[in-house]
């Protein structure tokens, strides 16, 4: 599958829902990339929709590990990429590091959907 195919792809099953398709296309993308930033941009994706998963499954302790890295691949988050207005999911993702410790007992989670990935305005 080409880069674009596997882009929108990635992009469709997030947009539908299903965050585990997404992910897993996310991650098949990312390692077809080379460039850093690139790279970083969509395994932040792969992992948000990660996170989106183990929330709704009540995987907490799993969402609790993606905190240790995500707090760091979301300082260098875009505001768009390939087309898409990513300003929404940056801020959900920071959302979710502000709510979910890396450690300890949480009872619930708010605002666990992340928001859909939309074309850019520009």
């Amino acid at each position: 599958m080409n880069l674009k195919k596997l882009w929108n792809s990635a992009v469709e099953e997030h947009n539908s829902g299903d965050y585990h398709e997404a992910h897993e296309l996310f991650e098949d993308l990312w390692l077809e990339l080379d460039e850093r930033r690139e790279k970083d941009t969509v395994q932040t994706l792969a992992q948000a929709d990660a996170l989106a998963v183990h929330i709704k499954t009540g995987n907490i302790r799993a969402a609790q590990r993606l905190m240790r890295q995500l707090p760091e691949l979301v300082q260098t988050f875009p505001s768009s990429y390939n087309g898409i207005d990513l300003r929404e999911m940056k801020v959900w993702i920071n959302d979710m590091i502000a709510n979910i410790p890396s450690s300890g007992e949480i009872k619930t989670v708010t605002g666990a959907v992340p928001p859909k990935l939309i074309k850019s305005r520009s």
